[in-house]
């Protein structure tokens, strides 16, 4: 008989906090902007494209959606651009992925009609996650960052 999936709340908040930090940082310098864009560059000299863009706005949330891709079109049988709409809590500073009209839930029922796994938020939050640092760590802007200006 197999043990009931307990999802580890403590692990996907702190997840959540530190995608909230990893997005504010790519946003660091050019917050007013509603679009960022950025290049990511692989072994093998394959280029791809990471594009957040701004949706709804509240006082405590905001809405961006992440679009991943290669930056040039492959001819392949299959979807190789990934979205995903991401909601940052701004009060909290919490970021977590939603598909734009209900959040994910903690848990799941294994099987279900829809495949998920079991923990498909923690795992869709990780994959944020991964996305988020890739950038950090190998990407730049596309655009042209704003001269610095001593105060």
């Amino acid at each position: 008989m197999s043990k009931q999936y307990v999802p580890d709340l403590a692990s996907l908040q702190l997840l959540g906090e530190l995608n909230y930090r990893r997005v504010c940082k790519l946003m660091r310098g050019h917050e007013e902007q509603g679009a960022w864009h950025f290049s990511i560059h692989s072994a093998g000299d394959q280029e791809s494209r990471l594009c957040l863009t701004l949706g709804q706005e509240s006082r405590f949330t905001s809405e961006v959606t992440l679009i991943f891709g290669p930056a040039t079109q492959n001819k392949v049988l299959f979807k190789t651009k990934l979205s995903m709409t991401v909601r940052l809590y701004h009060d909290v500073g919490i970021a977590e992925i939603t598909d734009g009209h209900r959040q994910y839930r903690g848990t799941y029922p294994y099987p279900n009609d829809d495949m998920l796994h079991r923990d498909e938020k923690f795992r869709l939050n990780q994959q944020l996650a991964d996305l988020l640092e890739l950038c950090l760590k190998h990407g730049h802007r596309l655009h042209e960052a704003p001269l610095f200006q001593f105060a």
